[in-house]
């Protein structure tokens, strides 16, 4: 299913729905993009660490005191 057929699907729950539904639904949406974002972000720490990469924030901080000895 495309992602257009998605937003049309949607469109049609939508219109059957009050104003307190469609809050709602998208309260739950914005919970789940959090629950998302929050698994990804844990995949990617761990990813970082197994494979012996360097973080941003590290990154950062080397830059940083590169800075502040120059």
């Amino acid at each position: 299913m495309g992602i257009f057929d998605q937003f049309k699907m949607a469109g049609d729950l939508m219109k059957n729905m009050n104003p307190g539904q469609i809050k709602e639904l998208m309260e739950q949406a914005k919970e789940s993009q959090k629950m998302l974002d929050s698994q990804i972000r844990k995949i990617v720490e761990e990813e970082i660490k197994n494979r012996n990469l360097i973080s941003k924030e590290e990154v950062e901080k080397i830059i940083e005191n590169k800075i502040k000895n120059n």
